[in-house]
């Protein structure tokens, strides 16, 4: 029987936490180290250092909109569309097929985190579901500042830094990564559901970004 989502990411969490464990380190997926994988971990270090302060910020200017990770409605925008979760997941759960990713992840082949040749499927499908997640999150972001930008009140706008990393990481991951287009609507924003929307999004997307770096780093060391 396949563990529950959630109960894989803390799982993941919880042993990419402790990687100087040689026990658990033969228990996670394995790539050789190169100068690729170490700028892909800078990369992912820089996104989650971006993503922290973008995350910040929006606390302290949306102060008034519910904006802690106690008050909001927790929303997952990979959800039933990525596998990340299981297929970044340590090899010892991966004995059980069911908990294999399941979603059908186009397997990217010429970034520079897979320099290595000796990179496993493992590690490769981890890394493509990674970056499936990170377009998501870069479309959506992009869509949201556009309305942002419309705010008569211009109260906050997303941080170019963290927009930046993101782009940054995808690159590495993929060199014919594309920008994603920005989403148009006929619709007159709401700007409060708008705001209401961005906390959401920026606290499921620190908690993405922490899996990120500790697979990076695992990943990096090994």
């Amino acid at each position: 029987m396949c563990p529950p989502r959630g109960l894989l990411l803390v799982n993941i969490l919880v042993l990419l936490n402790h990687l100087d464990h040689l026990s658990l380190a033969r228990s996670l997926p394995t790539a050789s180290p190169s100068p690729g994988m170490f700028q892909c971990l800078n990369h992912s270090q820089n996104l989650l250092k971006a993503v922290s302060n973008t995350l910040q910020k929006a606390r302290q200017t949306l102060e008034l909109y519910s904006c802690t990770s106690e008050e909001i409605d927790h929303e997952d925008i990979t959800k039933d569309k990525t596998s990340t979760v299981e297929a970044c997941l340590p090899l010892e759960l991966t004995m059980n097929e069911s908990c294999l990713a399941s979603r059908e992840i186009s397997l990217i082949t010429n970034g520079s985190c897979l320099a290595s040749r000796k990179a496993s499927f493992m590690t490769t499908l981890c890394l493509s579901s990674i970056y499936e997640d990170l377009k998501m999150y870069q479309g959506e972001f992009k869509a949201m500042n556009a309305k942002l930008l419309m705010d008569p009140k211009r109260q906050i706008f997303l941080d170019q830094n963290m927009l930046t990393a993101i782009d940054e990481l995808l690159q590495a991951l993929n060199f014919n990564s594309a920008t994603v287009p920005q989403k148009s609507s006929l619709e007159e924003p709401d700007f409060y559901k708008t705001k209401i929307k961005l906390c959401i999004l920026l606290h499921a997307f620190r908690i993405r970004a922490v899996t990120i770096d500790r697979m990076m780093s695992y990943l990096n060391s090994s």
